[in-house]
């Protein structure tokens, strides 16, 4: 038997991996759903029921107004205890009353929930938001240890393709399938000490959310994460002390690359070395204030710009020290296919990115700067007219559709029904074409997603050795729990955005012919 020559039929090559990747989701449904009906609240059962009442559907019944001539007892009667008396003005025609928001004094503030209908200027109305469905997301501390393993498992591999051996063969001088004599172990401690930084934190921080007080819970993360941090430099420092006294100065600074990058994207900063997303989670929040809306959408872009920064960064790292750096510090004589090694760093890369991408940027989070992006709107150059029309823009008024403003001496139209944004600001124009339909953002991490799996699946189809063989099918299963989350929150986002455009629209052709 040949150790380069693929004797597996297309049920291992194929169905085993496919068989196995839809039991991992099959199975990783269950335990969502699982944990979505023990943590869920009676209350929002039973609001779910009264939605699902079929009388909820039935028009209500019309109230008949029974004439009652002045002077009688009814009409002239004590009103009952808890009741508000009228005022004459408060009566309109034949006896119908006005809208509550009529009688409003002017010192009332505007409520602020999504999705309500009260004016703004110009008689506008604020964007209805569509409640978005509940989709399960991997909590801090099973993302980590998922990761974690992960990327153990590929570091193992990429060392399993510098130092197999023919163990398989009849006069082999060994039984092992790999070299475990050449491989440096205190190379395998730095990079276990690197990949588990995250994990180490999150356990740390579970056990103690379950033994403090939550009032003590934030003196108690800082002190977490300053010894945490300490223990992982440690570490780093005793296992770099006997790599410096076995490799060269240039072979040892391999190691320290990768600092130089992170200082500059993120400065002497420690949060994005221990934690995924140290911050808290940005809000929408619904306001009749043109500039809250512009400010809101800078303070989204910028969460947006930092959770793509820290997705590149965390997959370079993690492929860099498990899948590059094992090649870096391999011995002059070994001899290794470098297409394999260099297609073992691509394939855990790609990989990274994809599970990096669908924690960091959810359907559920998108749905927030998609909120934002409806009342910030997007101007665009309008083109010339005959008649000039156009006013000069104004920061403190909410615009409609088809208004044209000018702005340093350039006339801009309004390109959605609600626009707030500043015409100038190219910044402002991107966020709204990015996120005004978050489905499009989430058929693109699919689609580089799946074309990760069938480029894998291609290769398990082309002649190779076991051991290659052996990483890429390991290495679809991660992918295949992927591939899966990033499908779902895709269809749930493109369902609710779909239906949510056909009410805007609506909405919007109301407010045109009125």
């Amino acid at each position: 038997m040949s150790c380069t020559e693929n004797e597996s039929g297309p049920f291992v090559v194929f169905f085993l991996p496919a068989v196995v990747g839809c039991l991992t989701i099959l199975l990783a449904r269950r335990w969502a759903y699982s944990q979505v009906s023990s943590t869920s609240s009676t209350a929002v059962s039973r609001r779910r029921k009264i939605i699902k009442d079929p009388l909820i559907k039935r028009p209500l019944p019309q109230i008949a107004c029974k004439m009652v001539p002045p002077g009688t007892k009814k009409a002239a009667g004590v009103p009952r205890k808890g009741a508000v008396p009228l005022a004459e003005e408060e009566m309109n025609g034949g006896g119908k009353r006005m809208s509550r928001t009529s009688r409003l004094p002017s010192t009332t503030a505007p409520t602020t929930m999504s999705g309500s209908e009260v004016k703004i200027s110009d008689g506008m109305l604020q964007p209805k938001h569509i409640p978005f469905p509940y989709i399960p997301q991997d909590g801090e501390l099973l993302f980590e240890f998922m990761t974690f393993v992960f990327t153990l498992v590929a570091a193992g591999l990429q060392f399993l393709n510098l130092y197999r051996t023919a163990w398989w063969l009849p006069h082999s001088y060994t039984n092992q399938a790999m070299n475990f004599y050449l491989i440096d172990p205190h190379l395998v401690a730095f990079i276990v000490t690197v990949i588990s930084r995250r994990l180490l934190l999150s356990i740390t921080l579970a056990i103690l959310r379950y033994v403090l007080a939550p009032k003590l819970m934030p003196h108690a993360t800082i002190a977490a994460r300053m010894f945490i941090l300490g223990v992982i430099l440690g570490a780093l420092a005793w296992c770099t002390y006997f790599i410096a006294l076995k490799y060269q100065m240039l072979e040892t600074a391999y190691l320290f690359y990768p600092v130089v990058l992170y200082i500059i994207l993120f400065g002497f900063q420690s949060s994005p070395f221990l934690e995924l997303n140290s911050e808290n989670p940005p809000l929408h929040c619904c306001s009749h204030e043109p500039q809250h809306a512009r400010n809101e959408a800078d303070t989204l872009t910028a969460d947006f710009n930092m959770r793509l920064i820290k997705i590149l960064f965390n997959s370079l790292i993690e492929a860099y020290y498990t899948s590059f750096i094992p090649c870096c510090f391999a011995q002059p004589y070994l001899y290794y296919d470098i297409y394999a090694a260099s297609q073992q760093v691509g394939l855990v890369l790609g990989a990274l990115c994809g599970r990096y991408s669908a924690q960091l940027l959810s359907a559920s989070h998108c749905d927030i700067s998609h909120r934002a992006a409806l009342h910030l709107g997007r101007w665009k150059v309008a083109s010339p007219h005959a008649v000039d029309s156009s006013v000069p823009w104004s920061g403190s008024r909410w615009w409609g559709a088809g208004s044209r403003v000018r702005h340093l001496g350039v006339e801009y139209a309004a390109d959605a029904h609600y626009v707030a944004a500043h015409p100038a600001d190219k910044h402002h124009a991107r966020f709204y074409a990015v996120f005004i339909n978050p489905s499009t953002l989430l058929c693109l991490l699919l689609c580089l997603q799946l074309s990760l799996v069938v480029v894998q699946l291609c290769l398990l189809f082309s002649s190779i050795a076991w051991h290659n063989f052996l990483a890429i099918v390991i290495l679809l299963f991660i992918n295949y729990y992927t591939l899966f989350k990033l499908m779902r929150d895709y269809l749930v986002a493109w369902k609710v955005y779909k239906a949510e455009n056909m009410i805007q629209d609506k909405n919007g052709s109301v407010l045109a012919t009125n």
